[in-house]
């Protein structure tokens, strides 16, 4: 008997307003999560992936597409950005019947942190003995990541009403499906926020570094000082130093979110990496008063 063929889909155009920035670049254990997603699919012994991005045009979509194509995944950047995951998986199932149909379309969003290579084999390997039935991962007490669709499943999402969304599907098959337990952990599966962020940091044991903050005119006068200390994490960014300033001395939370900050003196774009010996600067308003 052969290997039943399967191929993932990992939806990767959301806008990420939340975060405040492309949530799939962000940094967690000094990888992109996009990267980490495709690591763990990879190791755990899915070959093809494609991974649906936003168009090529947008801020992110070429580097989500080298994350991508480095990875060996399929890099598909449709021209106009996917408006819900359902979209992203159609594009994603057009792209792989160029290639011929598979078995079974393994999905799971780019931002899934807590996917391991370990949950993967164990969903691919429940799906591999009765490749009929839709295999959802459980971790803890809920449903979690990644889920197996049989390819006759997941051919007809196209078909499916207007309105219903992958859970729609698979409630509609319900006599189908099949869970297995991936971990025990109880956790977030997602990363939408900040402070899921930071969560997910703290979780995976994510070294921190300190940095010290040097403050100007109205920042000075609000801390009582010349300079702060921060604690950030090593793969932190502007962002993360932004947020942990806010965090950490609620005098500068104003300020922190709004001004400029300068990394090695130069004005620093938020997506700049910080590192324990960066020269950092709160850039005061022009004005230099007492009100910003």
């Amino acid at each position: 008997m052969s290997t039943p063929r399967l191929s993932a889909i990992v939806p990767a155009a959301g806008e990420s307003r939340r975060m405040g920035r492309p949530k799939l670049l962000l940094r967690l254990g000094g990888r992109t999560l996009l990267g980490r997603v495709l690591e763990a699919l990879r190791e755990g012994g899915v070959e093809s992936i494609a991974v649906v991005g936003p168009p090529i045009s947008s801020p992110e979509g070429p580097e989500i597409a080298a994350v991508a194509s480095a990875a060996g995944a399929i890099a598909v950047s449709p021209e106009t950005r996917p408006p819900e995951m359902r979209r992203s998986v159609e594009i994603g199932l057009e792209r792989l019947r160029v290639d011929g149909e598979r078995d079974g379309i393994l999905l799971t969003p780019g931002d899934s942190p807590g996917l391991t290579a370990e949950a993967v084999r164990l969903v691919r390997e429940r799906w591999a003995v009765s490749p009929t039935s839709i295999v959802v991962g459980r971790s803890g007490g809920a449903r979690s990541h990644p889920t197996i669709l049989p390819w006759d499943v997941a051919d007809g999402i196209a078909r499916m009403p207007e309105g219903w969304g992958i859970n729609a599907l698979i409630r509609s098959h319900a006599d189908r499906v099949v869970e297995e337990q991936v971990s025990e952990d109880v956790g977030p599966d997602d990363l939408d926020t900040p402070e899921d962020l930071a969560r997910w940091r703290e979780r995976l044991g994510e070294p921190m570094i300190s940095v010290k903050v040097r403050l100007f005119a109205v920042g000075r006068q609000r801390a009582g000082r010349a300079e702060i200390e921060v604690r950030v994490p090593a793969s932190g960014t502007v962002s993360d130093l932004r947020r942990a300033i806010i965090l950490q001395h609620p005098a500068l939370a104003d300020l922190a979110s709004r001004i400029p900050i300068a990394v090695d003196d130069d004005l620093a774009a938020d997506e700049r990496e910080v590192h324990a010996g960066s020269r950092v600067a709160l850039i005061p308003p022009v004005s230099g008063g007492s009100r910003p």
